[in-house]
């Protein structure tokens, strides 16, 4: 088996309200799916103008203790994040506090400073990363 083409379909992401979760993901510009809706499943895919995609889990319950893979004392097995590149920290830093989502780290320099990172939460707390990659 060859994977020498390997590439990435979609990040699932399982949240607790399927509403709020989309108006938060449309921020960023991902929009519904009709094809990859299916509300049997408990499943919304949403697009990107990029070509990226993810899938709203939406039959997630919240937990008192937050994001139990990364709030919590002992470290479970599990996604921790998923990783976008943006083009500019400069810009994205001052959008984001237009949009009054917090960033919980960053913007720091990581990876021997081949990119500048930020990160923050969605909704339900789980943990989105954004990289500006540094030539």
């Amino acid at each position: 088996m060859n994977f020498s083409h390997l590439s990435l379909d979609h990040v699932g992401i399982r949240v607790t309200d399927l509403a709020v979760s989309e108006r938060f993901y449309a921020k960023f510009g991902f929009i519904r799916d009709p094809e990859e809706y299916a509300p049997a499943v408990k499943a919304c895919g949403l697009h990107h103008p990029s070509g990226l995609r993810i899938h709203l889990i939406f039959n997630g319950v919240s937990d008192p203790a937050g994001n139990v893979l990364m709030d919590v004392p002992v470290k479970y097995p599990g996604y921790t994040h998923a990783a976008f590149i943006i083009e500019s920290m400069v810009d994205f830093v001052p959008w984001l506090e237009q949009e009054r989502i917090t960033i919980t780290e960053g913007p720091v320099h990581m990876g021997h400073d081949r990119r500048v990172v930020c990160f923050i939460r969605d909704p339900d707390g789980n943990v989105l990363e954004f990289n500006e990659i540094l030539q």
